[in-house]
């Protein structure tokens, strides 16, 4: 049995599989990471992989809970050309695991020329070409972090809009739902965020390699990508827990999990 981890911002997500088998599945807040030991503990573990963009303190809680329990450890770090990726990052190593292992997932999905947009704490947009090459990416702030940012430097849009800053504004106003703009601030700060993203997603997807436009397949993913999809315009197809994907590919490849 091998232990699948993505230890992002906000939540740990886990799967144990045995090869193609999936025997187990879960998340917790990155808050809660002491709870994954007992969570873990039924399964006769042989391996480990995991996924972390997480502050250090919650790599340090499960690197030393795998430890503990004995469990081998290997965590993903991105490479120049291994699982289906050519990673042209001037510093491959400084691709972010979760980044990479989305991206070996898109590779494996052999949608040619594509976009990978995760939305969740941040937003990251990456363009995978058809022959597996990444070619880069942006990164900008999640629809959450926009708005904590805009409400925390302001000093009286929270209070026009009447609305508890951990409402989900940005659900609630789509680019494609709006005839006329905003007449009131809720409606201004939520258009605004769901534009901003959208366009970012856009701006990707119309990137070309050369002299003619791309025509990229989208990919959705992320826990916060539900304020977002309704605002573009394209099409998209959403995938869940891609960077657990990316990872379970790795792991049918690694020797180590055998």
């Amino acid at each position: 049995m091998i232990l699948l981890v993505d230890a992002g911002n906000t939540r740990i997500k886990w799967r144990v599989v045995n090869r193609r088998e999936l025997l187990g599945s879960g998340s917790v807040s990155t808050l809660e990471v002491a709870r994954l030991a007992m969570i873990w503990r039924p399964y006769r573990l042989h391996g480990a992989l995991l996924s972390c963009v997480a502050a250090e303190a919650v790599r340090a809680a499960l690197a030393e809970m795998l430890a503990a329990a004995g469990i081998p450890t290997h965590w993903l770090v991105a490479e120049q050309d291994h699982y289906g990726v050519r990673n042209l990052y001037d510093m491959p190593e400084q691709l972010g695991a979760d980044r990479y292992a989305a991206l070996i997932a898109a590779a494996r999905l052999k949608l040619g020329d594509c976009v990978v947009a995760s939305i969740g704490t941040a937003t990251t947009i990456d363009r995978l070409d058809r022959h597996g090459a990444f070619l880069g990416g942006v990164i900008l702030p999640g629809p959450d972090l926009m708005r904590a940012a805009l409400l925390g430097g302001t000093a009286q849009i929270e209070t026009r809009m009447q609305t508890p800053l951990a409402g989900s504004i940005a659900g609630s106003i789509t680019v494609t739902s709006l005839e006329t703009l905003p007449r009131d601030t809720a409606s201004a700060v939520g258009a605004g965020i769901a534009m901003a993203q959208a366009g970012a997603i856009a701006a990707v997807c119309a990137l070309g390699s050369g002299s003619e436009p791309a025509q990229s397949r989208l990919i959705l993913t992320g826990g916060a990508r539900g304020q977002v999809r309704d605002s573009l315009r394209m099409e998209w197809v959403e995938i869940d827990d891609l960077v657990l994907d990316g990872l379970s590919w790795v792991a049918l490849e690694s020797p180590w999990a055998s």
